[in-house]
């Protein structure tokens, strides 16, 4: 039995997937007032407005401001996307 994870199949997915696929569009230049990836103190002043990384996840979950629920990305899980956000943020 052979077992392929491919890009869009649902399984886990990297980080660095997710945010080339997904977040660098917005979060790549600072759209619409998007933290850039890498802005560490921009990720931590929304942490610290939003109940921490779990609550950037809820964030990003349900959407916020011009960003829609989970980044345009449906099927990742929530570890997915905490992953992502800990890789952006630097947190």
């Amino acid at each position: 039995m052979e077992v392929a994870a491919s890009a869009g199949g649902g399984g886990a997915k990297t980080p660095d997937e997710i945010i080339a696929k997904h977040c660098n569009a917005c979060h790549g230049s600072g759209l619409l007032g998007a933290p850039k990836i890498g802005d560490t103190a921009a990720w931590k002043e929304r942490a610290d407005h939003q109940g921490g990384l779990d609550g950037i996840l809820a964030k990003a979950i349900t959407g916020l401001n011009a960003m829609p629920p989970k980044g345009t990305c449906a099927d990742c899980s929530d570890d997915d996307l905490m992953g992502a956000i800990k890789k952006m943020s630097g947190l």
